[in-house]
């Protein structure tokens, strides 16, 4: 005589809500790899593309309108809360904190590059683009894969104050526009 055996079968509930957990964590590892991608921007493309056309170069518009107060960076208008106002003004609040740290860090630098190098290399930005790489926090030279500070240590007899200056502004700049 066979005997019926009944087969307990789960119902699907069980079986496909750890699929859907995989699915939701494999969703959140892409999200934030493109998340990453994408924090790293060009802060001097960006500013522009969108500031430019009305503040000018982000350098020269920090120096003359911004200053710092007590850690915290000011406008002449917006003097509680700056970072706020930037990202209420055509950009993100994560757009807005790196614009904000830029600003900060040109109010703060004085415009030796602009005085003594703009002649031959335009822009901080541009000089670094096309001519640095910034591995593990180190800048090097694209060209002769030398670090940056040697490579300045025997550029236009710069001093070892002078070296030291401009190695931490290119190495500055090389963040903001966004390199690894």
């Amino acid at each position: 005589m066979v005997v019926p055996v009944l087969l307990e079968i789960e119902p699907p509930r069980k079986r496909i809500y750890p699929l859907f957990i995989a699915c939701i964590l494999l969703l959140c590892t892409l999200s934030s790899s493109r998340l990453e991608a994408t924090e790293r921007i060009d802060l001097h493309a960006l500013w522009d593309d969108r500031c430019a056309e009305c503040h000018g170069h982000s350098a020269e518009f920090a120096r003359r309108f911004l200053q710092i107060s007590d850690g915290r960076l000011q406008g002449r208008h917006h003097v509680d809360n700056l970072q706020l106002f930037i990202s209420r003004h055509y950009s993100t609040p994560a757009q807005a904190a790196a614009i904000y740290a830029m600003l900060q860090a040109q109010v703060a630098t004085p415009p030796l590059f602009r005085q003594h190098c703009s002649r031959c290399h335009d822009s901080a930005a541009s000089l670094v683009r096309n001519t640095a790489i910034l591995r593990d926090g180190v800048l090097f030279s694209r060209h002769s894969g030398q670090p940056m500070q040697q490579f300045l240590s025997n550029h236009r007899n710069l001093t070892a104050e002078e070296i030291d200056f401009y190695h931490r502004l290119l190495t500055r700049v090389a963040a903001e526009t966004g390199q690894p």
